[in-house]
Formats: C-alpha cells, structure tokens, sequence
C-alpha cells in the first residue's frame, strides 16, 4: 500500500491533483474540495489512503495524518 507520497504538483483540480514525484512518476491523488493545497510546482507531502478495488486503484491524499486517520475511520464504519 502506499502511504504518502512527496512531490511537485503538476496539475490541480477541484477534486484531485496530479504530484510528480522525484523519481519522475506522476499519481493522480483524490483530495477534498476546497482544501487549500499549495500552488502548481511547490513541493508538497501528502499522507494516502490507498483504496483498490477489482476495476480501480484510487489514492486519497491528505496534509495532516489525523484526517487521514478520521477518514479511515468514517469508512470503516458500515453504510458510510
């Protein structure tokens, strides 16, 4: 699983961003509407929840490691 990820930001989206890390591999990273992330080309560290699925391999990024824990948790609870 992956569980951060630190790069430049090539490319923001309202609802996903697109980090190029050093070894020249871009992820496309979910995040948050209106979180406010840096600006194109500045250095950012994200923690990921990494979420697979048979059709899809999705990563959800987040500044803080407490979101990315309440998060995990908001989806381990059934019906959510």
């Amino acid at each position: 699983m992956i569980g951060s990820i630190k790069g430049k930001i090539i490319l923001k989206r309202e609802k996903w961003l697109i980090v190029e890390t050093s070894s020249g591999v871009g992820y496309k990273i979910n995040v948050s509407p209106g979180t406010k992330f840096g600006d194109v080309g500045r250095l950012q560290l994200f923690f990921i929840h990494t979420h697979v699925r048979e059709d899809a391999l999705d990563l959800y990024g987040f500044l803080e490691y407490p979101e990315l824990e309440f998060f995990e948790m908001l989806i381990s609870v059934s019906g959510i």
